[in-house]
């Protein structure tokens, strides 16, 4: 088994419930403005949220639009579901206003998964493990910054793509991050879900990749992690 000295986390769908962190997200802002709040009204936005997202072409990080323009597109694709939102659900409220007001409830402290504390833990070298552990993310600042502060007591360093000036996958947010670190490709793992940026990324930049993959979805990516898991805790039999 290799030895590793630093791993790598996604953030979204790997530590922290995304899902979970928008519909609260979602309801903080009906809450301010007067909306009365329903289940309908919160599953309705957040599936919206991802069909603007895809429209927006926003999981394309082959693109390279899309990774030139990827934290405009993020801020600016809140205003189109709040005006489609308002479609089936009226209201007078300005959709750009409330895209901002949105992106800053994002800002707030994450719903953590399942195991995820338990996990950060039990390897982190703050806490008596053996690794130094970042987090790499691609996202927003001020967003990602706010819903890890949950995990931050076991992270040496948290790397958003905002503030790195590039997105996962491209080889330059691998490379920026190791040339930060003073980290050598082969003693890293990179532990996230999405095959395409995380897995994708990794493999590219030389990094050896864990895919956590607790819906047992079928690798379409054409290639292959280093490691499969359902589970986080899965982590510490591997390490």
């Amino acid at each position: 088994m290799k030895k590793y000295k630093y791993l790598l986390f996604d953030a979204d769908h790997t530590l922290v419930d995304y899902n979970k962190d928008e519909i609260a997200a979602f309801r903080a802002v009906y809450e301010e403005i007067g909306v009365p709040v329903s289940d309908d009204l919160l599953l309705y936005s957040h599936r919206l949220s991802e069909t603007v997202w895809t429209e927006a072409g926003l999981y394309d990080v082959h693109s390279e639009r899309i990774q030139q323009q990827y934290h405009v597109l993020y801020r600016s694709h809140v205003k189109g579901v709040f005006e489609r939102v308002f479609e089936k659900y009226p209201c007078n409220a300005d959709a750009a206003a409330l895209g901002e007001l949105f992106l800053k409830r994002l800002e707030t402290r994450g719903n953590l998964y399942d195991g995820a504390e338990e996990v950060l833990a039990a390897l982190s070298q703050k806490t008596g493990g053996r690794y130094a552990i970042s987090i790499a993310t691609n996202g927003i600042i001020p967003i990602q910054t706010g819903r890890l502060q949950a995990i931050e007591k076991y992270v040496d360093k948290v790397y958003i793509s905002e503030s790195v000036g590039a997105i996962k996958p491209l080889p330059t947010f691998f490379e920026r991050v190791l040339s930060d670190m003073g980290a050598k490709r082969e003693e890293c793992l990179m532990i996230g879900d999405s095959l395409s940026s995380d897995i994708v990324g990794a493999k590219g930049a030389g990094i050896d990749a864990c895919w956590y993959n607790p819906k047992k979805k079928a690798n379409e990516s054409g290639v292959t992690p280093d490691f499969e898991i359902t589970d986080l805790r899965e982590l510490l039999a591997i390490l």
